[in-house]
């Protein structure tokens, strides 16, 4: 798998995962164009992204995340390597987790304090061309 590859699977998956808010609920969904690397080993990397979903004003954030919840559960149910889990922080906030049991690939819905659910990516591992120096935007 290429980086591009990796990103461009990891996007897609975010982008799927954001459709599961209520249209009603949404403002804008944003995916950022470029994200990071980051080591999975000495010699593979991870792509790292964030997509965020604005929600609309009076909007639930913990309701709209606990129904993403089973959603998540089912998208990723075909994929048979994913462990959703969910957890209150300490501050009391909602957050959901997908980890793949096989690879590197996660994604962690929480919610932001401006109305907006944050979704950060990390896809499945990969080596870099040679030469190919990881700092920067990819």
């Amino acid at each position: 798998m290429t980086w591009e590859e990796a990103k461009a699977s990891t996007q897609a998956m975010e982008l799927k995962i954001a459709a599961l808010v209520s249209k009603p609920e949404v403002v804008s969904i944003v995916q950022n164009e470029k994200g990071g690397l980051f080591s999975c080993d000495e010699t593979r990397h991870t792509w790292k992204g964030i997509t965020t979903v604005a929600l609309a004003p009076g909007a639930d954030l913990p309701v709209v995340l606990k129904s993403m919840e089973s959603q998540l559960a089912e998208l990723l149910e075909e994929r048979g390597d994913f462990a959703v889990t969910k957890r209150v922080d300490f501050f009391g906030d909602y957050a959901i987790a997908a980890e793949s049991t096989s690879s590197a690939e996660a994604y962690l819905l929480a919610q932001e304090k401006d109305g907006a659910i944050v979704i950060d990516s990390w896809s499945e591992c990969f080596t870099l061309p040679e030469g190919t120096y990881p700092g920067g935007s990819f």
